[in-house]
């Protein structure tokens, strides 16, 4: 489960930026860092290369649109970069996104935290934000990343040994503010409905997850493919399927009623 997770500067609250939009509030948070003058320019010019590139990159990151992209608060942004500047480095994330991971290690470039004098320069990373392409809305406001879970490397299980006690059945993992806002409970049944079909599965409550994201192995109790409804996303980096991904409404499935 590789789905971003919740930032947070020092001891402060925690930030919680729309899914997919880490490395543009990233961004923004570089570009007020340059803007107000809180760059570490001789640390910049004495031990990294490609700032200029980096500093164009970061440009039209201006607060208002990061505001709108991650859903972060225009005076949150400004003080986290205010934060940043002054050596409190991000305290938490859940998730390991490459682009993400780049898009942060720019900022300490960027303020000289947590580097040492090296022989050779290390580069800015030129970061591209792709959006996810199929976008969330009101209809289907939530996003369904799919993957692969920990049991299904287990080589004992492919192998045909004994079970493991990580090992469950498909399910939809919600996040437990999903959970209430949806009325649903761990082993529920719901719908889980894209733009291009729908499956059935239990609801699995995951502490981990952010609101607003929900996560599937792809392989439904019902027999349908839930690779059909997702669509796949390319990593610009390795230039390969990385993860898949759709936007999803989770529906509670109508009571039946048992006569006697």
């Amino acid at each position: 489960m590789t789905e971003p997770g919740t930032h947070a500067i020092g001891s402060g609250p925690r930030i919680r930026p729309n899914a997919g939009s880490e490395a543009p509030m990233a961004h923004a948070i570089g570009r007020e860092i340059i803007r107000a003058g809180l760059a570490d320019r001789e640390f910049i010019d004495r031990a990294t290369q490609g700032f200029e590139e980096y500093r164009q990159l970061v440009e039209p990151w201006t607060v208002s649109l990061a505001v709108k992209v991650t859903g972060v608060p225009a005076t949150v942004i400004r003080e986290l970069a205010q934060a940043y500047a002054r050596g409190e480095p991000f305290r938490a994330f859940d998730g390991t996104e490459h682009d993400e991971d780049r898009a942060l290690i720019n900022l300490s470039l960027l303020t000289g935290h947590g580097h040492t004098d090296r022989e050779r320069r290390t580069p800015f990373h030129l970061v591209r934000h792709a959006p996810p392409v199929d976008l969330t809305d009101e209809e289907y406001p939530v996003r369904l990343t799919q993957g692969l879970r920990l049991d299904s490397h287990n080589a004992r299980l492919h192998k045909g040994g004994s079970a493991s006690s990580l090992r469950r059945a498909e399910c939809v993992e919600l996040s437990p503010e999903d959970a209430e806002r949806y009325g649903v409970v761990v082993g529920e049944q719901v719908r889980v409905a894209t733009r291009r079909g729908s499956t059935t599965a239990p609801v699995w409550v995951d502490p981990a997850l952010r609101p607003g994201v929900a996560f599937m192995t792809g392989r439904p109790p019902d027999g349908v493919d839930a690779n059909r409804c997702s669509l796949r996303a390319s990593c610009p980096v390795a230039g390969v399927v990385e993860f898949e991904a759709a936007a999803i409404r989770i529906e509670k499935m109508p009571v039946v009623a048992i006569r006697n």
